[in-house]
């Protein structure tokens, strides 16, 4: 991976709240924001309405002749919550060029009740990135890979090297849950305390991509999750015959059923751990922050040694 970033991941974030579509009359100039956080996987929100896009962009393209442009792989990603910007104003453009006939399609055409179509789109999860999405895209937006790779948040791990003290956190490191669920980018190391530090995050969760102010890191150790094991258990269903017991009495308490990777979650966690996977800390990540964070809890953090320039 480059070292060298050609810009820093809060502008990232304004590029995103700024896709300029050429030849879309939309409000302001023509810009879609993209708004929201957006998981082909079904237990992060899933992507309903992106799927029903997707379905009416390949019909009508191959109606009319008319490809987006994009290998299948990166047309794939658009609506899986990894498009690039690229990828994403090449479908727009798409969707304005053909406006007529997408206003047909039944799941599609309430978005056409407004000049600004495409903006209502996005904000109904026709398009979106999710964490993993963010992060991989502004790797390659930034020019410190060439090509986007597919990669869970603690695979970043082995891009980004786990840190032993806050001490040791600067710019441009990635926070990777323990528990493998999100992944979030630090731009700024604002302050260093005793025991904490404060930093400028950026990110796609709820509320989408986004920058926060201010939020608050501590150390001391936190909730482990053995990753290798775990992933073992996912495949061989060793803890099968224990899920369907769990959910039996959860059950007959009154609470709700948990899936079985939930469960794996809860029965292999371990807590007050100081370190953890690869031997990285853990840390406390808060829900502090302008706006607030909204993924907390026991973090990994990871650095490449990153410098913003150009290459």
């Amino acid at each position: 991976m480059n070292k060298i970033a050609q810009f820093p991941p809060w502008i990232f974030v304004t590029k995103l709240e700024d896709l300029h579509v050429p030849g879309y009359t939309g409000y302001p100039d023509g810009s879609v924001i993209i708004s929201k956080y957006l998981s082909a996987n079904a237990a992060f929100g899933g992507n309903s309405n992106a799927g029903v896009l997707s379905a009416a962009v390949a019909r009508i393209s191959r109606a009319r002749n008319d490809s987006t442009g994009l290998a299948s792989d990166e047309y794939g990603r658009v609506f899986s919550g990894q498009g690039s910007r690229a990828g994403f104003i090449a479908v727009m453009q798409l969707i304005n060029r053909h406006a007529a006939e997408f206003k047909k399609e039944p799941g599609l055409a309430k978005y056409f009740h407004q000049a600004d179509f495409l903006q209502a789109m996005a904000d109904d999860k026709c398009f979106g990135l999710d964490c993993i999405g963010f992060l991989g895209t502004y790797l390659v937006d930034a020019g410190l890979e060439a090509k986007y790779i597919g990669r869970r948040p603690l695979d970043y791990a082995s891009v980004f090297k786990p840190v032993q003290s806050l001490s040791d956190v600067t710019d441009y490191s990635v926070v990777m849950l323990t528990n493998g669920l999100h992944i979030q980018m630090i731009d700024t190391v604002i302050e260093r305390g005793n025991g904490y530090i404060d930093v400028h995050l950026c990110q796609s969760s709820t509320g989408g991509p986004q920058s926060n102010w201010g939020v608050r890191i501590r150390g001391g150790g936190g909730d482990y999750l053995p990753v290798e094991e775990f992933r073992a258990a996912v495949i061989s269903k060793k803890y099968a015959q224990q899920h369907t017991e769990d959910n039996a009495k959860r059950k007959r308490e009154g609470l709700g059923e948990r899936d079985y990777e939930t469960y794996l979650r809860a029965l292999l966690k371990q807590s007050n751990t100081p370190t953890g996977y690869c031997g990285g800390a853990i840390f406390t990540i808060t829900s502090t922050g302008e706006p607030s964070n909204p993924v907390s809890g026991s973090v990994y953090i990871g650095t490449a040694g990153i410098s913003i320039g150009v290459p």
